[in-house]
């Protein structure tokens, strides 16, 4: 199967507060349900090097699955994700 460009938008709210927003997270995928696999994978890698004071992994190429802008203090909503295929 083909893996194409996958866009997954996670809503995100601030602990305490009623701020809310959207990480958005892209990379190659053969399925939605794949994409949101690779950014939830993304996603603990980089909470995981942060809490290890290291810095968080970047992607090899554009098409890559990376971590970049995590909020401390934000929770990510994993169960309000959606995703959707973006051209490339």
């Amino acid at each position: 199967m083909d893996r194409l460009m996958w866009e997954v938008d996670v809503p995100i709210e601030r602990v305490g507060t009623s701020e809310r927003g959207v990480h958005v997270f892209t990379g190659l995928a053969e399925s939605g349900r794949e994409a949101r696999q690779a950014a939830q994978r993304v996603w603990e890698t980089a909470l995981l090097h942060t809490m290890a004071g290291q810095d968080v992994p970047a992607a090899a190429h554009r098409t890559d699955w990376s971590a970049r802008g995590l909020r401390p203090g934000w929770d990510l909503r994993w169960d309000q994700a959606t995703h959707k295929g973006i051209a490339r």
